[in-house]
């Protein structure tokens, strides 16, 4: 019989797979990561891990063997004992055994069982056919923008000869020269500042053009969208946690009382067929959220907590 293939089918479908008389495998969503180091990405993914602590049946790994190899309740439940006293010989004759695309167990100095996972399957379903994926970092080279030079302006240079003679008539055409020379440079000057000035204009009445369209335009819907109407179905709570059923409803009532001073979201869930006002702890929406919250329970010392499932009449 192959055990380990049972285990490993019913992790990627519950969050706690439990071997009775040998421990339990809890599953948590795990994000997806990144190893800076390596330069790898990891797909999300379910962590396990094991507690040997919760060793109680809850029939979820009993019944899946019952229907799978279609056998007798106490059959697969004793197919399952024979498994544990297999793991704990092999454990004890060499020192670790590995569970088939679960895990390898060892034993510690204080003969406590060390459990390390197969890291290799990835239990999400959501996450099926995703695997580790290597990235590679990108040599960013910064580039200088190239500095303008700027553009000297050049200036004709006129050179004189200084005549051997003085001469009046030479004054006159250096200063000619000169008064032109200025003037021309001038009228160039002013023609570039109007042209700059009229560009600066048009764009200001672009731009107050603009603006006024913005502000005078408006937005008028004539057929309202029809309003959408949505309900949302209620969540039930089918699972729950009970710590007592009693004849007279002012005994569960004050059994409830009693569990809400203890911290617990204690109600009553309704009457049973026999006429028996049921009291909870607490009640959930997975059946897996129940069980861990029934082991939970019972380590603080109440032990005739029970698990029940299914709606009832309050």
């Amino acid at each position: 019989m192959q055990m380990s293939s049972y285990i490993s089918e019913l992790l990627y479908r519950h969050e706690c797979v439990v071997i009775p008389g040998f421990g339990a495998f809890i599953s948590r969503r795990v994000p997806a990561q990144h190893f800076a180091s390596t330069h790898t990405l990891y797909p999300p993914k379910k962590g396990l891990s094991f507690n040997e602590q919760i060793q109680q049946n809850d029939g979820l790994l009993v019944n899946y063997v019952s229907t799978v190899e279609q056998i007798p309740y106490a059959d697969a439940l004793q197919e399952i004992r024979n498994y544990v006293r297999f793991l704990d010989h092999e454990i004890d004759e060499k020192g670790e055994i590995t569970i088939h695309k679960v895990g390898r167990f060892t034993r510690t100095a204080e003969s406590a069982l060390s459990f390390t996972p197969m890291y290799l399957v990835n239990y999400l379903p959501e996450a099926f056919g995703l695997t580790k994926h290597e990235t590679y970092a990108i040599n960013r080279t910064p580039v200088t923008a190239p500095v303008e030079e700027e553009i000297a302006a050049e200036t004709s240079v006129i050179a004189l000869e200084t005549p051997k003679s003085g001469s009046a008539a030479w004054v006159r055409a250096a200063a000619a020269v000169a008064i032109l020379v200025a003037g021309s440079y001038a009228g160039l000057h002013s023609y570039q500042m109007e042209t700059v000035n009229e560009a600066i204009a048009i764009e200001e009445m672009a731009n107050e053009q603009f603006k006024s369209k913005v502000q005078e335009a408006s937005f008028l819907i004539s057929t309202p969208l029809p309003s959408v109407t949505m309900e949302v179905a209620p969540i039930v709570k089918d699972f729950h946690v009970v710590a007592g059923a009693f004849r007279d409803p002012a005994n569960a009532d004050k059994k409830v009382a009693l569990l809400k001073e203890q911290g617990f979201a204690a109600e009553r869930i309704g009457v049973n067929k026999y006429g028996l006002h049921n009291v909870a702890f607490g009640s959930f929406v997975e059946r897996n959220d129940a069980i861990n919250e029934l082991y939970r329970i019972r380590k603080q010392g109440f032990e005739g907590a029970w698990l029940l499932s299914g709606s009832f009449n309050k």
